[in-house]
């Protein structure tokens, strides 16, 4: 008897938290950082490209590049 007592109270309590329509609260946050974006026109004839009788041979120059920080 004392374990259909404590069953049918297990099962009132999870039917109880079952049933309650608490809707979830969700925040979001969204943080746009600007960028600043530079675009230089890149030296011309860097990269040469031979076809001969003996193969391909690509040649480029080393270019330059640096990243600053705000």
């Amino acid at each position: 008897m004392k374990k259909i007592i404590c069953l049918l109270s297990v099962a009132v309590v999870v039917t109880t938290m079952a049933c309650s329509d608490k809707p979830a609260e969700v925040k979001k946050e969204v943080i746009v950082v600007p960028s600043q974006v530079l675009i230089k026109d890149p030296p011309e004839k860097s990269t040469t490209v031979t076809v001969d009788k003996n193969g391909v041979k690509v040649v480029a120059k080393k270019v330059d590049v640096t990243v600053k920080k705000q």
